[in-house]
C-alpha cells in the first residue's frame, strides 16, 4: 500500500512522492495500482502474469520483488 503523501498521478504513469516524482515505466504503475493492502506480492505477480501471458514466470516474481523491496526502502509503500 502506499504510504501517506504518495499517490499515483491521476494522469498516469507517474509516482507522487514528497521529494518530487518518479516516472514509471513498463508494468511499475499496474504493479502500483495492485498494491492496494490486500494482495501479497505473489498474487500481484500471478495478476501480471494474466495481463502478460507469454512472460517468464521467474523474471516477472524477481523483478516485481526488486522493484517493490527498492520503493519498500525508499518508505513509498509499506506491506501489511
Amino acid at each position: 500500500m502506499l504510504k501517506p503523501g504518495c499517490r499515483l498521478s491521476p494522469a498516469g504513469e507517474v509516482l507522487l512522492i514528497p521529494e518530487g516524482a518518479l516516472r514509471l515505466q513498463g508494468p511499475a504503475y499496474r504493479i502500483l495500482q495492485a498494491c492496494d493492502g490486500t494482495k501479497t506480492v505473489t498474487e500481484i505477480v500471478a495478476e501480471l502474469l494474466k495481463d502478460f501471458p507469454g512472460a517468464d514466470q521467474m523474471k516477472v516474481s524477481e523483478e516485481t520483488s526488486s522493484f517493490l523491496l527498492k520503493l519498500v526502502e525508499r518508505a513509498v509503500i509499506e506491506f501489511v
